[in-house]
């Protein structure tokens, strides 16, 4: 797994699902359900999705937890 590249971190770039979950840290299956649960931007070509790395990004900033509530 150290050996494994990580995608090329370019905005525009677009990912697969394998990119996504090595960018993520996250199953397969989770993606999917981020896709359909809580609005995870993506896009199917063929029988797989796509992920514009621009949208991900914006996307993750949308849902980050603010932990400096009281």
């Amino acid at each position: 797994m150290e050996n494994e590249k990580r995608p090329e971190l370019s905005e525009d770039r677009y990912l697969t699902t394998q990119d996504l979950m090595k960018f993520l840290n996250l199953s397969r299956t989770k993606i999917w359900t981020l896709i359909r649960t809580d609005g995870l931007p993506a896009f199917k070509v063929g029988g797989d999705y796509r992920y514009l790395l621009s949208e991900i990004i914006a996307w993750m900033e949308e849902h980050r937890i603010n932990e400096n509530t009281d």
